[in-house]
């Protein structure tokens, strides 16, 4: 019913009305967290300043770019900036039906077998029963030939290229094509795209080649460019060898993977099926898994399901579009020996290889009219037990194994022997069994056929992954691979410092060679044109080393050796690619176009990055800087993402006397550092000059050093103490900074957000405190050894010693370091001959406040014993219980849990960029700059393995210890934060905001780069390339040119935009105000800068398939945690 009101009354109600809108929207306002945009700041007691961010920071000297200055302030506060916000936080909901959640059932699984093989009686009486079944649902029979070829193991890439994978290709466009139902496979585009570039005289070939992949004999399986190790592998690395393999295979050879093939990394990880799908994928297959997992879903008949995600909005449906139908081998390994059936020695029977001079374990026999049907009985046989473990009775056998079909004549001898078997069968109706060559596709075709006809019971749903590995096929003992997620942690390292770089170098080439031909530079685009060289060797270095036997350090030492060689040439190119795009932008005018003459082209400063590596194996090291006193030092930073960052950038200085101005020229914090020379002497010839720079989203920012005046009060300058045992020496008080006396006390170091306590004799971690929530926690750091057990552990393997498993590092205290100054302080503990470990604050407000930086520098070269697995251990008083985290690849968090039952190598899981234990009331985070193995062996701790030193063989191949140990360091971030109570308690395992942020900028700092030459033709101070920031939860993974679709050495006009939507706890509170604090009730992107766009197009993960057209960077839409890939065309 309606109610009405005279006009006047009306309008008294409608005022009314309004002013209680307005009064709760002030109320609403007030209480809200509204960024501290003000540069105030609480006081938390701390002695030293704490630096708020300015909006006043870039201004130019040229008119022409005063009104763009002004413009971006407006644009662009302290923090990423969305244009709808909601105060609330939105989990990221688990998914909530799934028929096999790996965390829940892997405890209850069986872990002591009492034989090598799970197949029993059980086992056999189900194959009978089956049998009898066949006349009704017959046994179908996909035989695959195939081969593995590693690039490099106990061979270098090279060198296997040269004695066996040459053969093998060429044989098999031979074979292939004199055998018309001869079928085979291949996987690694590394070796393939090699040997193709080597047919570049033999077009018939090469027509041969496209001719067999049409007609189905040949499938390219996965298609990248190493079947990736999935433990230490970062995701990144992982989607871009996946790129670099099907960019090659689309322009080269029009073919598009749709089935994946992973059967030797050491363990499966639940990002990669996301990966596959994203890519393209349909089915895949993987091998190595835990012989418990094996046992437990043969016994359900399990062994295919629907990988699923947590997060997928599509795996929360029953449609299985975003899943992927996935195929575990039911036995050990690969081989023929294991894979034809249960039974390994009438499986050799089948092995027909035979090559004069080789050692072989085949018990083959040649198939003859006199004992065909003996042996078809037997094989049929085996086949059909194969089949019994599966629904549908479709078996898949792999005739291969490392490097086979090497010689011609393999091909005959196990095509013709097989070839009479399969026709005697065939023929034989009452067999009831149907077999063939076949690919994986012709595999998963007929399997999808008969699920989908006879309504038999679909597979089941799968979560989770398959951490660790371990076998029992070796000595009959349950054995675990979780030593490789640290051996050769230097290399492991090099790998992410190469993956960063090249990350920039990337996204700097894909903008710079736009902006080049929009001007229409001829010499411009020919220099960007010679750079592309570079990327691509870069590239293709990187893909080779995710090889699962090059990242998880399982090769020869001299074939590591050639990995770090291949690793450092891409490196050096990177650097050069960096440096060429950032001097052409910063060069050129991005207004008018102009011509450039190679005087001007001389006369233009040479960019130096400021990463100076003589070795692959050599630490990095920094150029030393030597400011002129008139024009100053120029420094260049990179900041490759594209919301505001804070970093302190470092470089080294002769003369300790400096300031540090922005491009607007207004001075920047700053402070001078002691170097030390020897554990107790401090060098006067050269110091750490540490600035602080805000860097605009996605920008090019120039800052200069310039002399000043010795300063006379020292009270401006850190305070330096040391600890020994013996006297500190006189000269140290002759130097430029202030010497404290020797503390008799607990060291302590506070930034704006916590307080770390450290003790003054071990000169480690004690306590962290966070002091706006008043939460302390006891943290104790410790560095200690497993004493491995000899021959139990090796480059794969890892079994401490049961008697006395862990050993002290150093039977003497410490040499300790503490500077304490305005911008940051550190304090550094020295072990000698053992480890450096330096913990530092900053005092600034923002998420580097938040939280205690770790480095650790090690040499377990210098030790002389062996058989020693050094390892930082975290003591906590946490109640974390039996449950901590892990991080999958850098992708998403995976809940695991102790199990007391079995042993502690069997605890160990890997860990690439993050771990975290919690209880009720707080997280305790550790961030990684590269992968290690992890756990938590007991409540509250967590703990991490650095490094491991290795007498002994572990029997899986490799055939030498791990004797190779190089200086490294490893960098950590350590967190303490508060939990929370929310509105829904669930929600997937993920890190905080802060956690986010701070992972990104241990893993992908900003690029420092150091001016030489003349500045006359220097143009711009200053460039961003965004419109607005992109909030702050968009990762930039990266912008990557394409090739041109004709020919894959010549850079396209469209790069692969590769976002990924990062999801974010809701169960840690915030200790940073403001800190992205507000989510976005709708994702909004923000237009490019200086480039001008001609088309958007989304498309899968690797850019084959197009999904639909993008009118406007402003319309991306991506889900928390989906990761989405848009092809964008610069005009």
């Amino acid at each position: 019913m309606m109610l009405c009101f005279p006009r006047k009354g009306r309008v008294r109600l409608m005022l009314i009305f309004l002013s209680l809108i307005a009064m709760c929207l002030v109320v609403l306002y007030r209480n809200s967290d509204v960024p501290n945009l003000s540069g105030q700041h609480d006081d938390h007691s701390s002695t030293v300043p704490v630096y708020h961010r300015s909006n006043g920071r870039t201004h130019y000297s040229d008119d022409q770019d005063r009104s763009l200055i002004s413009h971006m302030k407006s644009k662009f506060s302290q923090q990423p900036v969305v244009s709808k916000v909601s105060g609330m936080c939105t989990p990221v909901s688990p998914l909530t039906k799934v028929d096999i959640n790996v965390t829940q059932v892997y405890p209850t699984l069986n872990f002591y077998p009492s034989q090598r093989s799970y197949w029993n009686q059980t086992f056999e009486n189900r194959y009978v029963k089956r049998r009898r079944e066949w006349a009704n649902l017959p046994l179908k029979v996909i035989v695959l030939p195939h081969t593995h070829p590693d690039p490099g193991w106990l061979k270098t890439y090279d060198e296997y290229y040269i004695t066996s994978v040459s053969y093998i290709l060429n044989n098999m466009v031979k074979k292939l094509n004199e055998y018309k139902d001869l079928t085979f496979i291949w996987a690694e585009i590394s070796y393939f795209s090699y040997w193709w570039d080597r047919l570049k005289n033999q077009p018939q070939v090469q027509k041969t080649v496209k001719d067999l992949i049409n007609n189905g004999q040949l499938e390219i399986v996965t298609g990248g460019w190493v079947m990736t190790d999935e433990a230490a592998a970062h995701y990144h690395a992982m989607i871009d060898q996946l790129i670099e393999g099907h960019q090659w295979l689309r322009t080269t050879l029009g073919v598009v993977p749709s089935n994946a093939w992973s059967i030797d990394p050491f363990g499966h990880s639940s990002t990669i099926p996301y990966l596959l799908k994203s890519a393209g994928m349909k089915n895949m297959f993987i091998q190595r898994t835990h012989f418990a997992w094996k046992q437990y879903l043969a016994e359900k008949q399990q062994l295919e399901f629907w990988w699923k995600q947590n997060f997928n909005l599509f795996s929360q449906n029953q449609s299985h579009e975003g899943d992927i139908l996935c195929h575990m081998s039911p036995f050990d390994l690969y081989s023929i020996k294991h894979s034809c059936g249960p039974h390994q020695k009438v499986c050799l029977m089948f092995d027909f290889r035979r090559i004069p001079g080789e050692i072989s374990e085949t018990m083959a026999e040649q198939i003859n009219k006199q004992n065909v049907q003996k042996q078809a009985d037997l094989l049929v046989g085996q086949y059909g037990r194969l089949g019994s473990l599966f629904p549908h009775n479709v078996a898949l056998v792999l005739v291969g194994d490392d490097f086979r079909y090497n010689h011609e004549v393999e091909w005959d001898q196990q095509y013709k022997n097989y070839k009479k078997l399969f026709n005697f069968i065939n023929a034989n109706k009452d067999y009831n069994v149907d077999i063939k060559f076949g690919t994986l596709g012709d595999y998963f075709q007929e399997v999808h056929k008969r699920m989908r006809n006879l309504n038999i019971d679909k597979p089941p749903t799968l979560l989770g992954d398959f951490f660790p590995y371990g076998d029992v096929y070796a000595d009959g003992r349950p054995s675990y691979w979780t030593g490789y997620f640290t051996t050769r942690p230097m290399w492991k390292k090099f790998c992410r410092d190469l993956q960063s770089w090249l990350r920039s170098a990337e996204i700097l080439y894909s903008l710079a060679k736009a902006v080049v031909t929009q001007q229409g530079n001829a010499q411009f685009l020919e220099l960007m044109h010679q750079n592309y060289e570079h990327l691509t060797v870069a590239r293709q270095a990187l893909g080779l080393f995710q090889h699962h036997d090059a990242i998880t350090g399982t090769s020869k030492q001299r074939v590591m050796h050639d990995y770090g060689q291949k690793l450092f040439k891409g490196f050096q190119g990177t650097k050069d690619v960096i440096a060429t795009s950032a001097k052409v932008l910063l060069f050129q005018n991005m207004t008018y176009k102009q011509s450039v003459d190679d005087r001007q082209m001389s006369e233009t400063p040479k960019l130096i990055p400021d990463d100076k590596r003589l070795y692959y194996d050599s630490l990095p090291e920094k150029n030393v800087l030597l400011v002129s006193s008139s024009d100053g030092q120029k420094i260049v930073l990179f900041n490759s993402f594209p919301f505001h960052r804070q970093e302190v950038a470092r470089v080294l200085i002769k003369n300790p006397h400096v300031r540090v101005v922005n491009s607007s020229n207004q001075e920047v914090p700053s402070q001078v550092n002691p170097i030390w020379s020897s554990s107790a002497e401090i060098t006067d010839k050269v110091y750490q000059l540490n600035f602080l720079a805000d860097l605009l989203p996605l920008s090019l920012s120039t800052f200069t050093i310039f002399i000043r005046e010795k300063s006379i009060d020292k009270k401006s300058e850190p305070s330096v103490s040391v600890f020994v045992n013996d006297a500190l020496d006189s000269s140290l008080k002759n130097t430029l900074f202030n010497f404290q006396v020797i503390h008799n006390e607990n060291i302590a170091l506070n930034s704006p957000y916590l307080s770390a306590t450290f003790s003054k004799y071990t000169g480690l971690l004690k306590s962290l405190h966070l002091l706006s929530q008043d939460i302390t926690s006891q943290i104790e750091t410790k560095f200690l050894y497993y004493n491995s057990e000899e021959f139990r552990s090796g480059a794969y393997l890892f079994q401490p010693n049961p008697v006395s498993p862990i050993l002290n590092i150093s039977d003497r205290f410490p040499i300790v370091h503490l500077i304490q100054g305005h911008l940051v302080s550190e304090l550094t503990t020295t072990y000698p001959n053992t480890a450096t470990t330096t913990f530092r604050v900053y005092h600034l407000d923002g998420p580097l406040g938040a939280g205690l930086e770790i480095e650790t520098k090690f040499d377990l070269y210098k030790r002389k014993h062996y058989n020693l697995e050094l390892f930082m251990r975290l003591e906590s008083d946490l109640a974390s219980e039996d449950i901590f985290y892990t991080d999958s690849n850098g992708f998403q968090m995976t809940q695991r849990i102790r199990l007391d039952h079995i042993p502690l190598e069997a605890n160990f899981y890997p860990v690439s960029t993050a771990a975290y234990i919690e209880d009720t009331q707080a997280r305790l985070t550790l961030l990684t700059s590269n992968a290690h193995g992890c756990t938590s062996s007991q409540s509250g701790n967590l703990e991490v393995v650095l490094d491991r030193r290795l007498a002994y063989d572990d029997s899986r191949g490799l055939g030498e210890g791990v004797l190779d140990n190089k200086p490294t360091n490893a960098h950590f971030w350590l967190l303490l934060e508060e939990r929370q109570r929310t509105t829904s308690d669930r929600e997937i395992p993920n890190l905080s905001q802060l956690g986010h942020a701070l992972s990104s900028i241990l893993n992908y700092p900003a690029i420092v780069m150091t001016f030489e030459g003349s500045e006359k033709y220097f143009q711009r101070k200053f460039l961003t390339f965004v419109q607005n920031p992109f909030p702050c939860d968009v990762h930039l993974v990266n912008l990557r040119t394409l090739p041109t679709v004709i020919n894959f050495n010549k850079p396209s006009s469209s790069s692969l935009l590769i976002l990924h939507r990062q999801g974010h706890t809701c169960h840690v509170k915030s200790h940073v105000p403001g800190y992205c604090t507000h989510y976005p009730s709708k994702m909004r992107l923000s237009e490019l800068s200086h480039v001008q766009v001609e088309s958007v197009y989304q498309t899968s993960l690797t850019g084959i398939h197009v999904l639909q057209k993008i009118l406007q960077l402003n319309d991306i839409q991506i889900q928390p945690m989906e990761v989405h890939t848009y092809n964008v065309t610069f005009v």
